[in-house]
């Protein structure tokens, strides 16, 4: 894929022009993408409304015609991106459209709101799209009096995944934790991690399975490990108790769960889903997965735990060994990263892919990401959190074997400094503080006016 140009106005436009080539590569590309509304063949583009019109009805007939033709049918959709578009606007567009190409096909209106189905019906053999864009403009909504940077008169390829958000909705999901993965993030890691038929895909901290959930859709094989026996074992269902005091105590007492999940959606359920400790791995065979995703725990909604004690070790009775849970002391982030990146370089297959979110804070730079002599840095990805914090969508491929004394590094730490990852959950709740602070001081104000006579 060829990317031509951005848009009409930069960066901010969502529409963009690439060069694919053929149309099924447009069907591939959609077939797995949440975050593409759609591919679409433009007939026409401009600013106004007329000479868009003027450039579809002169297109390539040879490109053209088959999808006019007679014994067809068709729809023409109507969509401005940053502005509405009101019922006469609509009609009066539509009929345009017919004024200036031949449509010999028959008119079929399908259940779908914006290209979206909404209804179990069938849709149009041809879809046409009528794409304004209007762009963004903070503190304007909706504006009717902005006039379009671009518009296009186009023939609709394919369309993107995007009703999956709505299906795999977390506010429709049967079990919750609170570092569940939205859908939208998930099916990013997905799609990054190459999840497909017959790989095998692990998440070493995946709580209520949400990232493994998205590459059970695309039909790979999911395996979940996670220190914090209470996440993957489940919980009762008890609405008189508050969701977090909700786990079982035992199997027996288990109603739902992470494995509950993959039955509403009608998934295959993980192979497996262990407790286990990422700073001391349990696998005897390396090489072994094609992918693995996560999202470590730094500190927010749940910290990061290995095995350990701060109290004098002593024997556990044989009566007690089969029920036995170890205990934990915290796990700091950066040593997290470090032990993440040995544990991908061993036993990832070569070829698999890491995909990993680093919660990072705006110091952060290119030494803050451990790196392996093995792999490689794929893709780095941000996503703006607030003024002062964001988290990277890291996708690392590992190329060869690693040697017994290779080892993962981090820049900045040997360079005696602190990654910017290290204090993420100091400034996430230092935040939170000034804006509690800036609050009360606004109320206080406020109770100091009212008593002003």
């Amino acid at each position: 894929m060829e990317w031509v140009r951005q848009g009409a106005v930069g960066d901010e436009c969502p529409f963009m022009q690439v060069e694919l080539p053929s149309e099924e590569s447009a069907r591939i590309l959609c077939s797995r993408s949440v975050t593409v509304k759609g591919v679409f063949e433009p007939w026409g583009e401009g600013v106004e409304v007329d000479d868009v019109l003027k450039k579809a009805q002169s297109y390539d007939p040879d490109r053209k015609d088959p999808f006019l033709a007679e014994g067809t049918t068709f729809k023409i959709n109507v969509v401005s991106y940053g502005g509405h578009v009101d019922e006469d606007t609509r009609k009066s567009i539509i009929n345009k459209c017919f004024d200036y190409i031949d449509f010999k096909g028959k008119v079929m209106m399908d259940q779908t709101r914006k290209g979206i189905r909404t209804g179990r019906g069938p849709r149009a053999e041809n879809q046409f799209w009528w794409l304004e864009d209007v762009g963004c403009i903070k503190g304007i909504s909706h504006a009717k009096e902005l006039k379009p940077h671009r518009r296009w008169f186009c023939r609709e390829i394919a369309l993107g995944q995007r009703h999956l958000l709505d299906k795999y909705d977390l506010k429709k999901r049967e079990y919750l934790c609170s570092t569940s993965m939205t859908a939208e993030n998930s099916f990013l890691v997905a799609n990054f991690a190459h999840a497909g038929k017959g790989k095998l895909v692990f998440d070493p901290f995946c709580g209520s399975a949400s990232l493994l959930i998205a590459a059970a859709h695309f039909g790979a094989y999911t395996l979940g490990g996670d220190i914090d026996i209470r996440v993957i074992r489940g919980k009762e269902k008890d609405a008189k108790l508050p969701s977090h005091c909700r786990y079982a105590r035992t199997l027996k007492d288990v109603e739902i769960g992470p494995l509950s999940n993959f039955q509403q959606y009608g998934l295959q359920p993980p192979l497996d889903l262990i407790r286990c400790d990422s700073a001391n791995p349990i696998w005897k065979v390396a090489g072994i997965f094609d992918a693995i995703v996560c999202d470590p725990p730094y500190g927010v909604r749940a910290g990061a735990r290995k095995t350990g004690s701060s109290k004098e070790a002593k024997p556990i009775p044989e009566e007690h060994r089969a029920t036995h849970i170890p205990g934990t002391v915290p796990y700091d982030i950066a040593d997290v990263m470090i032990d993440l990146l040995n544990f991908a370089a061993n036993y990832l297959c070569v070829g698999g892919r890491l995909v990993y979110w680093l919660p990072t804070t705006t110091s952060y730079n290119a030494d803050d990401l451990p790196q392996h002599p093995c792999m490689s840095l794929m893709y780095n990805c941000e996503d703006v959190l607030s003024t002062k914090l964001s988290r990277r969508l890291i996708t690392m491929k590992k190329n060869r074997n690693p040697q017994p004394e290779e080892k993962a590094t981090c820049k900045i730490s040997e360079a005696g400094l602190e990654p910017a990852h290290q204090h993420f959950a100091e400034e996430y709740w230092g935040e939170g503080k000034e804006e509690e602070e800036e609050g009360g001081d606004k109320k206080k104000r406020k109770r100091n006016k009212r008593k002003t006579p």
